[in-house]
């Protein structure tokens, strides 16, 4: 007879988890962005800020010096991402971004600068940095 509760137990706390596992799903979705939504001047999707921070990390590897044009774009990811924190500050693809955002900014002033004795030490920081994201 106990063996009975216990499973009648067991059993209405497996559908109240049921029930309740979709609710929370749910209400998790609405913090994330939708990919059709626009965010700063230029209007960049979620989609669009990654592919834009992956080309920019792309260029800063390939060892582009063009760091005027670099910055420049990084400046509209910079504003979209703004725009993207104030509607959606929950959304949990925000830190990533932000991780990528921070380690393309370090890789683009490390092409700006001149080279100095202390370069070697700030490539070695940039690749720790790549390591983490992995």
């Amino acid at each position: 007879m106990h063996s009975f509760r216990v499973s009648k137990i067991l059993a209405l706390a497996a559908m109240l988890v049921a029930c309740v596992a979709p609710a929370v799903h749910a209400a998790s979705m609405r913090d994330l962005a939708p990919a059709d939504q626009y965010f700063g001047r230029l209007k960049m999707s979620v989609l669009g800020i990654r592919n834009e921070l992956n080309a920019l990390e792309q260029r800063a590897q390939s060892g582009d010096r063009n760091v005027a044009a670099m910055s420049g774009k990084l400046a509209f990811v910079d504003d979209a991402m703004r725009d993207w924190r104030a509607h959606y500050p929950r959304d949990t693809w925000l830190p990533r971004y932000e991780a990528q955002r921070t380690r393309v900014a370090a890789m683009i002033a490390y092409a700006g600068s001149p080279r100095t004795r202390f370069a070697p030490a700030a490539g070695a920081a940039i690749q720790l940095l790549g390591t983490l994201r992995r």
